[in-house]
């Protein structure tokens, strides 16, 4: 932010370091972003188009374009910056070769970079403190509250902070508005509500705050406009554009704040442009041009010097280094790293490159551990599966199972690091192939057997779409009647890819593959009675792992409607079964939750995960009796 200390920008370059972008970091403030951004946008200001089409007595007031300026506001959650703006005086020092862009034409829109003028910041004033001032206000007014303990670090001091925060969202579109707090003083909930006019005098302090930082920040920028001007009638500044940005901008109150301390101010003028939105009114004009991420926009602007306008923008940079401080690069730049310095550098690099290797660490052993639940899960399964009669003994068999699910959810498993993990994931592979040889080897032959078909239908199928002249790698919205072969290649084709998506955290695009997927299965023609118990079975699988998917991104209805639709194909399916539980574990349905647990129970009474769940669910539904229980001798005593 505009301010910003020697020592900040230093730590944020030491950080910048140790993420391994080395040396070459630039650090600018947000006002030289914004700046930039809005010359992006603006290459002759907001109303630079319209100066034919002035009258002479708006010609009068505001023809004096190196004194027409543009206002910024910015208040977000935690603090506030104001900055003014102005084009600079002349063209920048560069060759003609750097007046054209990467087209080779002339780059003439941008011959006039901005300046700042001025740009201050008020590092404790944000849409934060509206939420401050109403939680002070309920804390001290209401009797729920009276002689609680309730502290700003405490889970209720939070869950009262969120409620404010919503409660401040209504009233900056309604008069008055009312929230409820659950769970705060005694696991009662206790509503709380508020009019706009009272969360205006509760606000009194922030507004001055703001009208002062506008008014001190004209200030300055009509003092750096008056250098080396003797005439006092020439440095009149005139505001052409006043840009608000931020979610404090967007509260009425402080929106009447910034139009009441420029009808206020003697400092400088307002272009008549600011009462020219047809609407009939006089109400100063406030333009949202500028969003949250012109800072991002700019800051790449900046970075990017094989551009014209970036070339600009860094000469703006160097010409007011040199006769302000008040400069692009706000605050002096961070020295040259010392000796001493440059170890302590290394050594935050070297820690980070440590956690890094840590991060992956724990991701890798997680991947070990979904393996292993799958791998129990998987040979459970194939006691009801085609070949179950080749398996071992049952009771042998689920002892097994048994040890490595005890392991998973012990202290050992939690304490293992990736070596622990990847052995026992081997050594239970292993001893299941030993016990369970014949199972595996059929299971492998019929796969294989599938492959080979495939294979050959999909020869086939090339062979027949080269004759016909077709595209074979059109799988999009094609109705034709592949061999199932061809069209099951197609599948999992999709589904391979919409797993690795998922493996990488690409939840998004993952649902979009399994979707895919299933489209595809249904266009499958002439099935025999086993093909159709296969496809039956992939499809299952996609809407299991769509799901997973739908729940990873929190859409939990559409994950929900997945769920139903797997129980459609297999009502005795426990991964469906126990995935739409956790879904309604989410909705806060815990009877629906319960009756899913209970039918998964009784196909896979072993299942640790399952028991887990249940142990959550019932203790929800005893919070949920007991608050009713109070309510109820509330209500009747």
């Amino acid at each position: 932010p505009p301010g910003c200390t020697k020592e900040a920008r230093q730590v944020l370059n030491d950080a910048a370091y140790a993420a391994g972008l080395g040396d070459n970091v630039q650090v600018v403030n947000a006002a030289a972003c914004i700046a930039t951004a809005y010359k992006r946008k603006f290459p002759d200001g907001r109303f630079g188009s319209q100066d034919k089409e002035d009258t002479s007595e708006e010609k009068e007031k505001d023809d004096e374009k190196s004194h027409r300026v543009t206002l910024v506001v910015d208040m977000g959650h935690a603090q506030t910056s104001v900055s003014v703006l102005k084009f600079s005086d002349g063209k920048h020092a560069t060759s003609g070769e750097d007046n054209k862009d990467n087209s080779g034409e002339d780059d003439n829109d941008h011959s006039r970079p901005m300046e700042i003028l001025a740009s201050t910041c008020h590092k404790s004033l944000g849409a934060g403190s509206v939420d401050v001032q109403l939680w002070n206000h309920f804390l001290s007014t209401l009797p729920a509250f009276s002689g609680s303990s309730i502290k700003p670090s405490s889970k209720s001091g939070q869950r009262l902070l969120d409620a404010c925060q919503k409660l401040k969202h209504l009233l900056s579109q309604l008069p008055d508005g009312k929230v409820t707090v659950e769970n705060i003083v005694n696991d009662q909930d206790v509503p709380i509500q508020c009019t706009r006019s009272t969360l205006v005098e509760l606000c009194e302090s922030e507004k001055a705050s703001l009208s002062n930082l506008i008014e001190s920040t004209l200030k300055q920028a009509l003092e750096k406009n008056s250098n080396g001007i003797d005439n006092e009638s020439q440095t009149k500044m005139v505001i052409e554009s006043i840009e608000i940005l931020g979610g404090g901008c967007r509260i009425p109150m402080f929106q009447n704040a910034i139009r009441q301390a420029l009808k206020n101010t003697n400092v400088a003028e307002m272009s008549t442009k600011l009462q020219q939105d047809g609407s009939g009114t006089e109400e100063m004009i406030l333009s949202r041009s500028l969003d949250d991420t012109s800072v991002a926009l700019g800051a790449a602007v900046l970075g990017d010097t094989t551009t014209s306008l970036g070339k600009q923008q860094q000469w703006v940079m160097m010409k007011n280094m040199t006769s302000t401080s008040n400069s692009f690069f706000e605050g002096e730049e961070p020295s040259s790293p010392s000796a001493n310095h440059e170890e302590y550098r290394q050594q935050l690099y070297n820690e980070e490159k440590r956690m890094a290797a840590l991060d992956e660490e724990i991701a890798l052993k997680g991947e070990i551990r979904n393996k292993l639940e799958a791998h129990v899960l998987q040979m459970r399964s194939a006691k009801h599966g085609k070949y179950s009669s080749l398996l071992p003994d049952a009771t042998q068999l689920d002892e097994h199972l048994e040890q490595v699910d005890d392991w998973l959810f012990s202290e050992e498993a939690d304490d293992a690091n990736l070596t622990d993990m990847q052995s026992k994931l081997d050594s239970t592979i292993a001893k299941t192939n030993e016990m369970c040889s014949a199972y595996l080897q059929a299971v492998k032959d019929e796969q294989e057997a599938k492959d080979r078909q495939m294979e050959e239908e999909a020869k086939q199928a090339q062979a027949e779409a080269a004759a016909a002249g077709g595209d074979e790698d059109e799988e999009d919205h094609d109705n034709r009647r592949l061999p199932k072969k061809r069209r099951m290649e197609i599948v999992m084709k999709n589904k391979a890819e919409a797993n690795e998506l998922f493996s990488d955290g690409n939840y998004r695009h993952a649902a979009a593959r399994y979707t895919k997927a299933l489209t595809h299965c249904a266009k499958f023609v002439d099935l025999s009675p086993e093909d159709l118990e296969e496809v039956k079975g992939v499809k299952l699988s996609l809407n299991l792992n769509l799901a997973l998917a739908y729940f990873k991104l929190e859409k939990f209805d559409q994950s929900l409607r997945v769920c139903n639709e797997a129980l459609e194909l297999d009502d005795k399916s426990v991964k469906a079964l126990y995935r739409r539980a956790t879904v309604f574990y989410e909705k806060k349905r815990w009877d629906d939750a319960i009756k899913d647990l209970q039918t998964a129970s009784g196909v896979a009474p072993d299942d640790k995960a399952i028991k887990k769940l249940q142990q959550k669910v019932d203790l929800q539904i005893k919070r949920q009796k007991a608050k009713e229980k109070k309510m109820a001798q509330k209500m009747f005593g």
